[in-house]
């Protein structure tokens, strides 16, 4: 049987993780250090840290 894996994805925006709907009306969420460290100590398998800064520039 396949085991689960618990993998947070954080879109990371000029230094801050954001949320949002396909990039539109982000909003601050908190320092990817902190969020990172949560998830880990949640038991988290591993982080992966998308950079948008430059997605849907205008």
């Amino acid at each position: 049987m396949l085991t689960k894996r618990i993998i947070p994805c954080l879109d990371v925006r000029n230094g801050r993780v954001v949320k949002g709907k396909k990039f539109e009306e982000l909003k601050d969420v908190d320092s990817p250090e902190v969020l990172g460290k949560y998830y880990s100590d949640s038991g988290a398998d591993e982080l992966v840290f998308y950079d948008i800064t430059a997605s849907n520039e205008e």
